[in-house]
């Protein structure tokens, strides 16, 4: 899906989005233990689960499983279902510090649901609910969102966005708030892209589609794009020797080549990455 990445768990993976699930299926009324082993009575428990959702009973917790099993929580909220997001921990850097799985849904967590949403781009709204649970259960590496209502303020992504639309044709303004206008670019330009998920959104679909390969002595939207993203650089467009040297300084972290924008060193941009 584009805005969120779920993904398909199997019987026999141990991981704390295991844990999440079996938590997900004692607040929906089924008696299984939270040790993050999925084994044949988790299994058992999504077999019953799908069956009384009228899903397929396929013992795998697939995107459609997912959308069912998720039970929205918020600040005063307690259980077996605020436990389902305190376990995944909801880290934005690397060795974050565990959320106290205590069902307990108090500030502590509240800040970590919107640290979260901050860092992926989701509806911040401190709310734990489909976006929250698909990104941190999604796996490896989700490309972030971009939607309507963010400025650079909110989501350092928005002039990104705008200047690679423009690269694409657009006429739109790369300004750094994402209304309407921006919205409705997104919108036309994914219709030139697929015939379905289309929305005003950004998402897992849109970058790999989106980006563009820049090279050193590039010019125009492409370049701008990435200039706005990296510190210290002014966005004029022209791929010299200083917009090398920062991309340059970011391949040395993550990988990539020689200066070359591609696909990688574009993910490594938009991030976050962790590895």
């Amino acid at each position: 899906m584009n805005v969120e990445p779920w993904s398909t768990v199997d019987s026999g993976e141990v991981s704390d989005r295991v844990r999440a699930i079996q938590y997900l299926l004692r607040a929906r009324g089924h008696t299984v233990a939270a040790d993050g082993h999925f084994g044949p009575a988790t299994q058992a428990a999504v077999h019953a689960f799908q069956s009384a959702r009228g899903l397929p009973s396929t013992g795998k917790v697939d995107p459609p499983t997912w959308i069912k099993l998720v039970v929205v929580t918020h600040v005063g909220a307690t259980g077996d279902a605020v436990r389902a997001v305190q376990v995944l921990g909801l880290r934005t850097i690397p060795d974050e510090e565990n959320l106290a799985v205590d069902g307990v849904f108090g500030a502590a967590t509240k800040a970590r649901v919107r640290k979260f949403q901050q860092t992926w781009g989701l509806t911040d709204d401190g709310i734990a609910g489909r976006e929250v649970f698909s990104f941190a259960t999604a796996a490896p590496f989700p490309w972030p969102l971009v939607k309507v209502g963010q400025t650079t303020a909110t989501n350092f992504r928005v002039p990104i966005v705008q200047h690679l639309l423009r690269h694409h044709g657009s006429s739109i303004v790369a300004d750094g708030a994402y209304g309407p206008l921006t919205g409705n670019a997104v919108w036309h330009w994914q219709q030139t892209q697929r015939a379905t998920e289309i929305s005003t959104t950004v998402g897992q679909l849109d970058w790999p589609a989106l980006v563009a390969t820049v090279h050193p002595g590039d010019h125009g939207e492409k370049v701008k794009a990435v200039q706005c993203a990296l510190p210290g650089l002014t966005v004029d467009g022209v791929y010299g020797p200083v917009t090398k040297a920062a991309v340059e300084d970011l391949q040395q972290m993550f990988g990539g080549n020689a200066g070359i924008v591609d696909l990688q060193t574009w993910r490594a941009i938009i991030g976050p990455v962790f590895e």
